[in-house]
């Protein structure tokens, strides 16, 4: 429609069991708010210490691959709630990642799990999620 507003929203997905749940409230959300989600992952590359006889893009390779099933699950199950989704592909620092990809698609709302798949090293909060809390341009719903 002519004029329609449409709101946008991005959900980071890591494939761990709090960003599936992220993931099922920013559906749920999104329904209601009749928006749009942008489904991201970040993927941190990096080479383990002291495997110097690897060539770095293998690591980079099976990052990407993995990415690219944890984002096309999560696309997946947007859809069938009848969601339209779209999907983003990163590598870097997840929390500076995530805030840049929020300014580039002008979405309105971050939904972002508490902990990640490192959740069990972090404090009260993932160190991600609290750094995109803190820089986000636009409001964060923190999901436990």
């Amino acid at each position: 429609m002519i004029g329609e507003i449409v709101k946008t929203f991005l959900v980071a997905s890591d494939g761990s069991t709090a960003s599936d749940k992220a993931v099922d409230v920013a559906v749920a959300r999104a329904q209601l708010a009749k928006a749009q989600l942008v489904i991201a992952n970040v993927s941190e590359v990096f080479c383990p210490i002291g495997v110097t006889e690897l060539d770095p893009k293998v690591f980079e390779d099976a990052s990407r691959r993995e990415s690219a099933v944890i984002i096309a699950a999560a696309v997946a199950r947007a859809k069938a709630a009848g969601i339209e989704a779209k999907s983003v592909q990163e590598s870097g620092s997840p929390a500076d990642t995530l805030v840049n990809i929020a300014k580039r698609e002008g979405v309105e709302e971050i939904f972002i799990a508490s902990h990640g798949r490192h959740g069990l090293a972090r404090a009260a909060m993932g160190s991600v999620s609290a750094r995109v809390v803190e820089w986000a341009p636009c409001t964060v719903t923190v999901v436990k």
